[in-house]
């Protein structure tokens, strides 16, 4: 019985192992057969979906189109404040010397060169591109304000700011007053400089930025109070000329047509501070004393074309006569001019009045309404092989030269706010649409303002001031006789 029971209790476990084992086998082979259908559905290794390609924005082809300069600068909205702002400077990228002329043609920037100057001018000097950053100090330059460590200020002493126009003396006097109260209120930590110009001399207080200390700001007032405070020594002395540019730019003018503000401004970016004001009377070397209409003469031309002229009118008998007959009616009227503003200033002296300042004999003549004389012009200006356009630097010229001696200074510092200031006198006219048209200093200083995102402002002098005496030719000829009688 005990055998039987042995038997059957193996034959059990036999019959339940047999069991386990089918069903394994019959799982897997299930398993294998579903594995085998999914790898033929589905082969080993990765398959890569194909994506819809994403539409791209078409780039617009804009032609080439060759427009004068300022039409293709951009104009942000008019700002009007009682105050003049002026933020620190915005950080930007900009391209070696050399790479602006192969973005050509140059005016194809995004809103001409203005793509340099950001608008929202969000990012700041910072700790990296300063020496000192409690140096910071809140300068006001005649309602131009700005907060920086590095500032400049730019200063006209030629004899264009003591015009009767702009009241004279008594209106230099604010800008000495202005100047002691702005380097007065400076930190002691800020870096600044004051830059002097007179048509082709500028003058540097300081070679580099240097530190607003109490004894640099008692030097830098001395120095500029000697400036302009006396008639009998108007403009810059020639010794006080002490500045030489640190370099020859790739610029459209030549370096020895660099004057005026233009050269002041340069003295400044080659330091590079952060903020640089400037105050100016004309835009450029030749101002029209009856339009205010200002440019910058190409002096070599200049020469070139006069020659050629007198050639051409020396040449022809009829032409001849007609040059002979203009120089002596040129050098009568120049002598008029000056016996005209001797009589004028001897009116004043008595009168206890400041003389009268002119830059150019033929203004005391525009003065009294007295006609000057014409040259004769040739029919055809081709004759004589040059036009007298080709004298003058084209407004392009003049903002491509700006613009390529700042960014070649700045590159990745930062564009510097810029600031401009035109001295005025009470009652003056100013914006114009005859000036507009004509392209008047004051316009030529507004526009470029918009374009470096700066502000442009007028400083009101003091009133302006007429002429004693209304003379004629008559009445000048006349003085002139009897001095002439006198000596006899």
């Amino acid at each position: 019985m005990e055998v039987q029971k042995k038997k059957k209790r193996i034959v059990s476990s036999s019959a339940a192992v047999i069991s386990i084992a089918l069903h394994v086998v019959l799982i897997f082979t299930i398993g294998g057969v579903a594995a085998l259908k999914y790898y033929k559905k589905k082969g080993a290794g990765f398959q890569v979906e194909e994506q819809k390609p994403k539409l791209e924005r078409r780039k617009l082809e804009m032609p080439v189109k060759t427009q004068p300069f300022i039409e293709q600068m951009s104009k942000p909205k008019a700002r009007t404040t009682s105050r003049i702002t002026a933020n620190s400077p915005q950080m930007v990228n900009i391209p070696e010397q050399g790479e602006y002329v192969k973005m050509a043609p140059m005016p194809t920037f995004k809103g001409g060169y203005t793509n340099f100057v950001q608008m929202d001018r969000t990012m700041e000097f910072n700790s990296k591109y300063r020496d000192v950053n409690f140096g910071v100090s809140s300068v006001d330059f005649f309602g131009t304000r700005g907060k920086a460590e590095k500032v400049v200020i730019v200063v006209d002493t030629s004899k264009g700011m003591l015009y009767d126009e702009r009241g004279g003396l008594e209106s230099y006097a604010m800008v000495h007053e202005d100047l002691r109260e702005v380097i007065g209120n400076m930190r002691s930590a800020t870096l600044f400089n004051v830059v002097l110009f007179d048509e082709d001399d500028v003058a540097l207080f300081s070679p580099n930025l240097t530190p607003a200390t109490p004894v640099t700001k008692t030097n830098v007032v001395e120095w500029v109070a000697g400036v302009n405070t006396n008639l009998s020594l108007v403009g810059l002395p020639e010794a006080a000329a002490n500045y030489t540019p640190q370099k020859a730019y790739d610029i459209p003018m030549a370096n020895n047509d660099i004057t005026g503000w233009l050269k002041g401004f340069q003295a400044a970016v080659e330091m590079k501070p952060e903020i640089i004001f400037v105050l100016s009377s004309d835009w450029g070397t030749v101002t029209s004393a009856e339009y205010g209409v200002s440019y910058y003469l190409k002096t070599d031309l200049f020469k070139e074309y006069q020659k050629k002229r007198l050639d051409y009118f020396l040449a022809d008998e009829e032409f001849k006569e007609s040059w002979e007959a203009y120089l002596a009616e040129y050098d009568e009227t120049r002598v008029i001019a000056f016996k005209m503003l001797e009589l004028e200033n001897q009116a004043r002296l008595e009168a206890e009045m400041q003389p009268k300042v002119v830059r150019d004999w033929d203004e005391i003549l525009i003065n009294n309404q007295v006609e000057l004389p014409i040259p004769p012009m040739a029919e055809d200006q081709t004759a004589v092989g040059m036009t007298p356009s080709e004298t003058r630097y084209t407004l392009d010229e003049v903002l491509q030269s700006f613009f390529v001696i700042v960014m070649d200074n700045y590159r990745q510092r930062g564009f510097p706010q810029i600031n401009f200031v035109m001295l005025q006198g009470q009652g003056g006219a100013s914006d114009s649409a005859v000036q507009a048209a004509m392209m008047t200093s004051d316009v030529k200083f507004q526009n470029l303002t918009k374009m470096v995102d700066g502000r442009f402002r007028y400083l009101k002098g003091m009133p302006s001031i007429n002429n004693l005496l209304d003379q004629t030719i008559d009445d000048v000829l006349d003085a002139i006789q009897a001095d002439a009688e006198e000596e006899l």
